[in-house]
């Protein structure tokens, strides 16, 4: 049986997402202005599905690299990327191939935690800090457990243009489980996402052990200080091989 992220992240994902295409500029603008960066550095896109932020940062001036586990995915962000200088490549995020190679390190969209073994997940953690040079910045967006915890929506039902899409959400055993359902026509087909919950404390040992010194804590894409009861976002942005940061609010909370 596969694992539930080699079946979700299919064409169907695309259909669901496609209103975020517009998305990624408003999701990185604020965030990279908190680090240092100059065009023609280098970054990974790690989880980039069809690129959007990818091609948001090559946009910008970055060197893009895009890798995913998913064919269709990469295919989509291949086509979506026609003639801009962004090199995609399929690879499991446990097996990052770079040594000291990265500027940047980007993770957006709670793409971590898939895995049931914090050993699994730590090996993600410690193929970025492989990857990234002396002095690199990593930035992992992920959700904050205390908020989903607090305020989890156990149903949903939209459309997404011609699709219908239905969600059930619980939390079983530290685990967000989601049951998607999308329905176009007569067509119907099922998913299902499991992102294990990793709280501040355990993800900032986590980060810290494998070099990746944590400078700020962000409850939102717009570099907001982060809240554990309020804020919907768990951003790190992080430094390889340097100093802690002077504790601030935003790590205080």
């Amino acid at each position: 049986m596969n694992a539930w992220y080699e079946e979700h992240f299919q064409t169907d994902y695309i259909k669901i997402y496609q209103h975020r295409h517009s998305e990624a500029g408003s999701e990185l603008k604020d965030l990279l202005k908190l680090i240092p960066w100059k065009k023609g550095q280098s970054v990974l896109d790690l989880c980039c599905g069809y690129g959007r932020h990818s091609r948001y940062l090559a946009q910008l001036g970055w060197r893009v690299t895009g890798v995913d586990l998913s064919a269709p995915l990469l295919q989509e962000a291949i086509h979506l990327s026609l003639n801009m200088p962004i090199q995609y490549m399929r690879c499991d995020m446990r097996k990052i191939p770079f040594r000291k190679e990265m500027d940047l390190v980007v993770n957006m969209f709670t793409s971590f935690g898939y895995f049931d073994s914090d050993d699994e997940n730590e090996n993600v953690i410690e193929g970025i800090s492989h990857s990234l040079k002396d002095g690199g910045y990593f930035i992992m967006d992920y959700l904050n457990p205390t908020f989903v915890e607090e305020n989890l929506i156990p149903y949903s039902r939209e459309e997404v243009g011609l699709v219908e899409l239905i969600q059930y959400r619980k939390i079983v055993r530290g685990h967000v489980h989601k049951k998607i359902i999308i329905k176009s026509g007569n067509d119907e087909k099922r998913y299902e996402e499991v992102i294990k919950l990793y709280h501040k404390e355990k993800m900032l040992s986590m980060l810290n052990s494998h070099g990746l010194v944590v400078q700020n804590i962000l409850g939102h894409y717009d570099a907001s200080c982060f809240n554990s009861r309020q804020s919907p976002r768990m951003i790190f942005i992080c430094q390889k091989g340097v100093k802690k940061y002077e504790a601030s609010n935003s790590m205080k909370n």
